[in-house]
């Protein structure tokens, strides 16, 4: 199994295919797929409403408005550090500038998706990460021990902090009442939970003593709050990872209830285990980091290995980041932009954005069909992007500048490298860039010039809205930027 920090060094590229590739055709757990057919994938998604501190609720009713538009009928809003805590409010002073935590909209958020058929579970994760992570500063003496016996370290995405060490009493008690607050007190409305267990500096030192007992201790909380929202809702959707099951270098061995949701990524993808559950759903960055085509294949990989849903993110983000995420040092000090593109505001739907739109309808259309032929699903994302009038050439230039800002290198934070100067500035640093990427890059600036023309000169609208990106792209490959590239290609 790979655990997540490996999978996102490896990159977006190794998350949306070769990780799946390795993790089913030639992993150690093997199951013959299910006979192929035109039935559609149901489609759920995630984000990390925590990390969107910028968005009030008008932009989240229609963030929900384009998601029913694609045939979503569950959400998850990642909560944890948003809402405004009266029991432990250390978990959410850095975050206090969201919109969430000064407003408390989402009770009528979750309403409102109600009223469109969306489903929407609430997402935390125990004992770490985004305000979980925040109780260790109030609490230093609960941080977790690392394996060779010294205390975590800090870490985490805009939430920095410390994991909490799960054997420590005043640890659980505060796990199950911030739970319990988040769904009981706050978010009755809710449907259900995502709780979404962690494999990045768990405590493995100590009395955690490695991670199998790790995930046995873990396990007692997931058991007792699960046990507590069924007793007040028996149709409440709890989701989980498989760590819990599946044994392993990084895994326990304990027993599994029917009534569970179990999430599989590419990192943790047990198929011999998805066959034994009730209901089993798939989770990739797909959607958020890659070519229509891996979305398609995505899509295809669920429906052919029966699982109930094809679950992607579709998280942005729109926080300052003061660290370095993931090892992105550009990015410190920066104010992070839906999708990494600098002309959407802080504060309005970006899946409006034809760009953007390309995975949407990827995911719509392929979910509904996963044999769709590629013409067809050219042809309607025309329409969709540009209407009744679009042309072969328009969907053409739309996929080119689809391709150039994400690539196949797109981070959780930033456009593509080829689109982003900055960006490959900080990977050719870590020495995570190669002359082929350099090359393909070139080859794209190559041909802007002519794409930006056409979309320029189109009496089509919906064509023009694509000027301000290739305006974007200009103005990022400014002379320094182009330098630097000729520099590298110099032979």
């Amino acid at each position: 199994m790979v655990s997540r920090r490996d999978a996102l060094r490896i990159g977006t590229a190794a998350l949306a295919g070769t990780l799946i590739e390795s993790a089913v055709p030639g992993g150690a757990v093997h199951a013959a797929p299910l006979p192929a057919g035109p039935s559609p994938v149901e489609r759920g998604c995630y984000l990390t409403f925590c990390r969107i501190p910028t968005a009030g609720l008008r932009t989240w009713k229609s963030i929900m408005d384009s998601f029913a538009e694609d045939g979503v009928d569950r959400v998850v809003l990642w909560l944890g550090g948003a809402f405004r805590s009266r029991k432990y409010p250390i978990t959410w002073q850095y975050n206090r500038e969201h919109r969430n935590v000064r407003e408390n909209f989402a009770g009528q958020l979750i309403d409102y998706a109600h009223t469109l058929g969306i489903r929407v579970l609430l997402g935390f994760t125990p004992y770490t990460y985004d305000g979980t992570n925040q109780y260790a500063y109030e609490r230093p003496d609960l941080k977790a021990q690392q394996a060779n016996g010294t205390l975590a370290r800090l870490q985490g995405i805009h939430s920095w902090g410390y994991n909490l060490d799960p054997t420590k009493a005043d640890a659980k008690r505060f796990m199950l009442e911030y739970a319990r607050e988040l769904y009981f007190d706050f978010y009755p409305n809710a449907d259900g939970l995502l709780i979404e267990s962690a494999d990045i500096d768990i405590c493995t030192g100590g009395d955690c003593g490695g991670p199998r007992h790790y995930y046995e201790v873990e396990y007692e909380f997931v058991r007792r709050l699960s046990d507590e929202v069924w007793a007040q809702d028996p149709d409440a959707e709890i989701i989980v990872h498989p760590n819990y099951f599946v044994g392993g270098a990084n895994g326990a061995e304990l027993p599994y209830d029917p009534r569970w949701t179990v999430i599989f990524s590419p990192w943790t993808v047990n198929l011999e285990f998805a066959k034994k559950i009730s209901r089993a759903y798939y989770f990739s960055l797909d959607v958020i980091s890659q070519p229509p085509a891996n979305v398609a294949a995505s899509v295809r990989w669920v429906r052919d290995h029966g699982f109930a849903s094809y679950f992607p993110s579709q998280e942005f983000f729109t926080y300052v980041a003061e660290h370095a995420e993931i090892g992105e040092t550009n990015l410190v000090g920066k104010q992070l932009r839906p999708f990494g593109f600098d002309f959407l505001g802080l504060d309005e739907n970006p899946y409006r954005d034809p760009v953007v739109t390309v995975n949407r309808v990827a995911l719509r259309e392929y979910a509904r069909n996963p044999d769709l032929p590629e013409a067809e699903f050219r042809a309607r994302l025309g329409q969709s992007v540009f209407g009744d009038t679009a042309t072969d050439q328009n969907v053409a230039d739309l996929l080119f500048l689809h391709e150039f800002c994400y690539g196949r290198d797109k981070s959780l934070f930033t456009l593509a490298a080829g689109a982003d100067p900055g960006a490959l500035r900080d990977r050719l640093e870590r020495g995570v860039v190669g002359f082929a990427a350099l090359q393909a890059i070139q080859t794209e600036l190559d041909a802007l010039p002519a794409v930006a023309a056409r979309i320029r000169r189109s009496r089509n609208p919906a064509v023009r809205r694509l000027v301000r990106h290739t305006d974007l792209l200009e103005h990022n490959w400014d002379p320094g930027a182009r330098a630097l590239l000729r520099a590298h290609l110099r032979t």
